[in-house]
């Protein structure tokens, strides 16, 4: 049920929206360089020292998860191109897949929890059908005989 959990979550993600938000975050560094261009070499303090430093990073970390990003799509394509065998009609939506998956896993548990429930009234029902009284059964107690006595076929071997 955990990797249920990670296929839905996987499934509910939107390629589109993902991008945009690194679109923003980049157009946010754009503003920092805007800053960082009114520096003048006479000004005191670390601001413009530490924007710049973050401002290299934070690009180093953006292409980072640029690269994440293509190579995730690659990966969801293949996915998607090993299942469907066309990727052109699925290019607008890339975690249908997932959807796909997802509804299959849920299926596939609901499956495995009915056979359970099904499995454990069987094993109950088998368990019932086989119970052992507590009192001997009058066969038995017919042929019981005590220790001290020796039985018929005994007695004639001797």
């Amino acid at each position: 049920s955990r990797e249920l959990a990670s296929i839905e979550s996987a499934a509910g993600m939107d390629s589109d929206v993902l991008s945009s938000y690194v679109s923003k975050l980049e157009m946010g560094l754009e503003k920092v360089r805007a800053v960082l261009q009114y520096e003048k070499p006479d000004m005191q303090g670390a601001f413009f020292e530490s924007m710049k430093k973050f401002l290299k990073e934070a690009e180093q970390e953006i292409a980072g998860v640029k690269a994440h990003e293509r190579e995730a799509l690659a990966h969801v394509r293949e996915v998607t191109e090993y299942f469907h065998g066309d990727t052109a009609k699925e290019e607008a939506h890339p975690f249908r897949i997932f959807l796909v998956v997802r509804d299959f896993l849920s299926i596939l548990d609901n499956v495995c929890k009915e056979v359970g429930r099904i499995d454990e009234r069987a094993v109950m029902g088998t368990a019932r059908s086989f119970r052992i009284s507590a009192y001997p059964l009058p066969v038995i107690t017919k042929y019981n005989i005590p220790r001290g006595h020796s039985s018929g076929e005994e007695g004639m071997s001797s």
